[in-house]
């Protein structure tokens, strides 16, 4: 029987995870902020940066939050080599996804036109996100 989602992301943080987040709720504003000037920059730029965002969302206490999810990232992310692409791969890799999502068959002049790229490399892009496609559609035998 498979637990959950819930359970298993519990098992995988653990409890203290919820007992670090808990011990931060508890702390008066001033004490958490002098306990957050002592996280490694890194994890001071990672929830500073999440908070912007959900501020921007209006989500409520995003200070709350963006600690809770630093918290759990630090935790389970803590002391492993983590490669996050830079923005240009990022952008490059959701422009490619358009391109597959636009391509009809016929219209491979029209997206180089669209996305300032050359033929040859629409149908390279076409060609990999196919394959891309294909193994997310179709499980491995082996």
């Amino acid at each position: 029987m498979q637990n959950n989602p819930n359970e298993q992301q519990s098992e995988l943080f653990g409890e203290s995870v919820e007992q670090l987040q808990d011990c931060l709720s508890k702390l008066s504003t001033e004490d958490a902020a002098e306990v957050r000037k002592r996280w490694p920059s890194n994890l001071q730029s990672l929830a500073l940066l999440i908070e912007t965002q959900l501020t921007k969302a209006s989500v409520n206490n995003p200070q709350g939050v963006g600690e809770a999810i630093t918290l759990a990232i630090g935790h389970y992310f803590g002391g492993r080599d983590v490669y996050i692409p830079t923005d240009q791969r990022l952008k490059a890799a959701l422009r490619d996804i358009q391109i597959w999502q636009e391509y009809k068959g016929n219209n491979i002049e029209q997206l180089a036109n669209k996305f300032k790229l050359t033929e040859r490399r629409i149908a390279e892009i076409i060609q990999h996100q196919r394959i891309v496609e294909t193994e997310r559609r179709q499980r491995r035998l082996f």
